[in-house]
């Protein structure tokens, strides 16, 4: 694992939670704007933003919609160098292979990376709309090792596990998550820090909109946004505000818990690759992937 000078300081990171307007482009970039500026006043270093802040989830995804929507994302990108963070939230994308739900990853002006959602989330039918991603997300960066994940993936664990097998110090999550499964969205993200022994910023939106599946279903989103550390401790959690919710990370607690548990050392991976294989039928049966269709 890499070890830099920043990464041994403490670190101020900040959830930028906001109600994100379903296809309202600028008014998402305007409260995005405001709420990093009021991060950056309290000296954030790390920002993450909500799932699909730019848009929200729509139905269609005209071309207007998603060149303002790259627009943004290069705005986002100007505000990282202008405001020396980095910055993390989930927006369309227009590829090949159709339009993905993709956290971009920016550092004080320079773009590290695109993660591109892998499970999507079927219940609000958002297997239909986008394309699923297939590839983890690791970066090597000036605060530390950073993986992401988007709303859902933080269900998978297998994912997670990935990353802390990849020495990933910093999990980053935007979401929108709703309120009638907000004890999970706490609990998961309180489970992924303690297993893995890392950070987790999960940032979730705040507001109400209509499901996708359902438009008569209204969905509302409790701004939880929660900052953990490698021991479970919720260091902050958002309240149902717009604005930032920040915390002080002390990236060495990653490496004192990693040697104190040393989970790693303790692994049995032959064990694991047995019931793997033993079970990777079922899984595949159960699976989308089944007949070749991922998403």
């Amino acid at each position: 694992m890499p070890q830099t000078n920043e990464a041994d300081c403490q670190v101020i990171a900040a959830c930028v939670q906001f109600d994100v307007r379903r296809g309202d482009v600028e008014a998402n970039m305007t409260a995005v704007e405001q709420g990093l500026e009021d991060a950056a006043g309290r000296g954030a270093r790390i920002c993450v933003l909500p799932e699909m802040w730019s848009t929200s989830f729509l139905p269609r995804f005209p071309a207007p919609v998603l060149q303002a929507a790259a627009a943004a994302e290069s705005k986002l990108l100007e505000l990282s160098r202008r405001l020396g963070m980095m910055i993390v939230g989930s927006s369309p994308e227009a590829t090949a292979d159709g339009v993905h739900n993709s956290a971009r990853v920016y550092d004080r002006g320079t773009a590290l990376g695109v993660y591109r959602k892998i499970h999507l989330f079927s219940p609000n039918a958002e297997h239909k709309h986008h394309a699923s991603g297939g590839v983890p997300l690791v970066i090597d960066s000036e605060v530390g090792r950073i993986g992401v994940m988007i709303c859902y993936d933080v269900r998978f664990p297998e994912l997670a596990r990935y990353y802390f097998r990849k020495g990933v110090e910093i999990l980053l999550v935007p979401a929108q998550w709703p309120e009638v499964r907000s004890q999970h969205w706490r609990t998961l993200l309180r489970a992924r820090a303690i297993e893995n022994e890392m950070f987790v910023i999960g940032c979730n939106r705040t507001g109400q909109e209509g499901s996708l599946k359902n438009a008569d279903e209204l969905l509302t989103f409790p701004g939880d946004g929660r900052i953990v550390d490698p021991t479970g401790e919720i260091l902050a959690s958002g309240t149902g505000e717009p604005g930032p919710v920040t915390a002080q990370l002390e990236l060495r607690t990653v490496r004192t818990m990693r040697r104190i548990l040393p989970v790693s050392r303790d692994q049995r991976p032959s064990v694991y690759r047995r019931l793997l294989d033993d079970s990777w039928e079922d899984m595949r049966g159960a699976s989308r992937e089944r007949s070749g269709h991922d998403g």
